[in-house]
């Protein structure tokens, strides 16, 4: 077999490293048909054992390599040609073929510092990749390396004075992969120069500030040794950071534990300091006892809205209103009236004092039942709509003697009260279908279900089917793109009708879609203290939703595995890191969801711990990165748990969660579709 039929044998496994298990190293594949000579005689071969023919390879290719005693050596029968013991060679290299695997990220802040005459000191930073294993160190000048090095420096000895040798540091996986290596250069003392051995001075003014339950920052002041080169932060004995900075803040600690810092300094020359520590506290997880309102009452019972009122303590300027334990809208008054209630049902009320930070108080409970129908004032009679125009819509009807005053609501939304047996709508879209309630209220409050009807404005043609479909359907998409933006209920009114007037098609579905996603951020159903009230009507359902309350956290997401594209309350937005499924697990990115519902996450690089906090129910959630155990603590109840789950894997750099995490953090409902292949996260 010659040279290039050899090298087209063996290109599908170029990629790869073989391995001889003659213990002598590594041989490429090319290496194989380049390195024996050329002759072809076969008294050059026989009679040579696997370890002679090594050497001869290894001659061949200008390399020393020396026969190790008590190698496992296993005699070629003689008469073997050149190409049978290619042959030979090839089948042992193929069998002992490493699977091709990715090699871990290099080190970083790889630095070289000559010690003496013969030492140079090697220090870098670990990558952080889950599958990585240990460090592999080659001096390539001498062609020796040194494997299995767990740390993060180390000491190479055995060097020649005043000389300049290379080394590289490569990174090794948990499957023996190994990286390309960063390469530095260093050049040893020499022996007619002093060796410097004197350590460096020390930090001066070693201080901990903004010690807090999770975090704290420590400050130090450098010396000024012309040959000083970085200082060496340790927390608790273990190196965190090697800085030339002044400060450092650690992050991702536990509340009320003890930590001791330690801070050294090392020169150009490899010397290190002794050190100076101090210990830190941090402090304790405090719960913010919000105060309550005061004077809370129920100052008024209708069929169908009970209102109450209360006082809100000082300091306190918004409260949380609750109807049978669902928030319904935060309130800067105080007073509110819940409308669209059963008649004769009884519901419980909960007002919650809230402070700017989002901390709630446990809240004042109070209950009424909704008069029955029975107690109603009588309905009008003879409601018609009396004219029209494009924007405005007049109706009458005939007011029952038992009728205090009417209420007129237009598709939900609540448009004024009078006394009188007319009143002209105004404001309105032309060409639109309007839905019409007037509900009558007596001398004490009580309101009937009320009497519908339903009229369309006028129109000059302006949506009349004369308008191109394709002119009709951008109008609709700009305005709701619009409404998108703004959340503001005008503008997705807006969307609605002119999504509405679409002939139905996929890309009308489109837009429904997309409007129903902004729904309950842009409009809702609520009433204010004067009694005015809002609801949505969409595809002949309606839904109630809190009047212009935006929730402080996000309420749903969508998500996509192997897609960095999301929703998060219906709008659109880019990940920098996309959900996976491994090993049959769908694994989603944490930092992007529990921020944006309250919790602030801490890493600690050293145990690869993750500590997620919210300061406003006092919930911390621990995990860490390969541990199946998730630990919950529950500080306002003094309460703690744990459950087993797929263990945090940190992939590019972010860390990524089963989604049975989302669900323990805040309660929220995962579902995963496995026809659309999305993730939907709902609270």
């Amino acid at each position: 077999m010659n040279k290039k039929r050899l090298r087209q044998w063996m290109a599908p496994f170029a990629t790869a490293t073989l391995i001889l298990n003659t213990g002598y190293g590594i041989l490429a594949p090319d290496a194989v048909a380049s390195a024996l000579p050329t002759e072809r005689h076969n008294s050059n071969l026989t009679g040579l054992n696997t370890a002679q023919l090594h050497t001869k390879l290894a001659t061949a290719q200008g390399r020393n390599v020396p026969v190790t005693s008590g190698t496992k050596v296993t005699t070629l029968t003689k008469g073997y040609s050149q190409n049978t013991y290619l042959n030979q060679m090839l089948k042992v290299m193929s069998s002992q073929m490493v699977t091709a695997n990715i090699a871990p990220a290099e080190v970083g802040n790889l630095t070289a510092v000559p010690t003496d005459t013969t030492k140079v000191n090697l220090s870098w930073t670990n990558p952080s990749d889950i599958n990585f294993d240990h460090i592999k160190v080659v001096n390539v000048t001498n062609d020796v390396y040194v494997d299995n090095i767990r740390s993060n420096s180390y000491m190479m000895s055995g060097l020649q004075p005043n000389t300049t040798y290379t080394f590289r540091v490569k990174t090794v996986n948990k499957s023996g992969d190994e990286s390309l290596g960063t390469t530095i250069q260093a050049k040893t003392a020499s022996v007619d120069g002093p060796v410097d051995k004197t350590p460096p001075g020390e930090v001066s003014g070693l201080t901990a500030t903004n010690v807090g339950y999770n975090a704290f920052t420590v400050n130090y002041i450098l010396p000024k040794d012309a040959d000083l080169s970085q200082a060496i932060i340790y927390l608790n004995g273990k190196e965190v950071q090697r800085t030339t900075g002044t400060s450092y803040t650690f992050s991702g600690l536990i509340a009320s534990t003890n930590y001791t810092v330690l801070v050294k300094t090392i020169d150009k020359s490899g010397n290190i300091s002794g050190g100076i520590s101090i210990p830190v506290t941090t402090s304790a997880l405090t719960v913010d006892t919000v105060p309550e309102v005061t004077g809370a009452t129920v100052t008024s019972v209708n069929n169908y809205s009970v209102t109450v009122s209360w006082t809100r303590p000082s300091g306190i300027s918004t409260v949380s209103l609750y109807k049978d334990g669902q928030l319904v809208t935060d309130s800067s008054g105080t007073s509110y009236t819940f409308n669209n209630l059963s008649s004769g049902q009884a519901y419980s009320f909960t007002i919650r004092s809230k402070r700017s930070t989002g901390a709630l108080s446990s809240g004042v409970r109070l209950t009424a039942t909704t008069d029955s129908t029975s107690s109603n004032s009588s309905e009008v009679s003879n409601l018609e709509v009396d004219s029209k125009s494009d924007t405005w819509i007049k109706i009458t009807y005939d007011m029952p003697s038992k009728a205090d005053k009417v209420k007129i609501y237009v598709d939900g939304d609540y448009k004024g009260t009078t006394s009188s047996e007319s009143y002209k709508i105004t404001d309105l879209r032309e060409g639109r279908w309007y839905e019409i309630k007037v509900v009558t209220v007596n001398s004490n409050g009580r309101e009937s279900s009320g009497v519908k009807i339903s009229e369309r404005t006028n129109s000059d043609g302006y949506y009349s089917s004369s308008s191109s479909s394709s002119s009709n359907y951008e109008k609709a998409r700009d305005l709701m793109r619009i409404a998108e933006n703004s959340l503001n209920a005008s503008d997705w009114r807006s969307a609605r009708d002119a999504i509405s007037d679409l002939p139905s098609g996929t890309r009308k579905s489109d837009l429904l879609d997309r409007l129903e996603a902004i729904r309950n951020r842009a409009i809702g159903t609520s009433s204010s203290s004067s009694g005015t009230s809002s609801t949505t009507t969409t595809s002949g359902t309606t839904s109630s939703y809190p009047n212009n309350a935006v929730s402080s956290y996000s309420t749903s997401f969508t998500l996509t595995p192997g897609a960095k594209s999301a929703y998060v309350d219906g709008r659109a937005t880019t990940m920098a890191q996309a959900p996976r499924i491994i090993n049959g697990a769908t694994m989603v990115p944490l930092r992007f969801i529990s921020e944006r519902i309250g919790y602030e996450v801490n890493y600690e690089k050293a145990t690869k711990k993750i500590i997620l906090t919210r300061p406003t129910d006092g919930k911390q959630v621990v995990l860490q990165v390969k541990n199946s155990t998730l630990a919950v603590y529950e500080l306002n109840n003094s309460r703690s748990y744990s459950t087993n789950i797929t263990a945090p894997v940190i992939v590019n750099g972010y860390t990524l969660v089963p989604l049975r995490v989302i669900s323990e953090l805040s309660g929220y409902q995962v579902n995963y579709n496995t026809a659309s292949k999305q993730i939907t996260i709902t609270k």
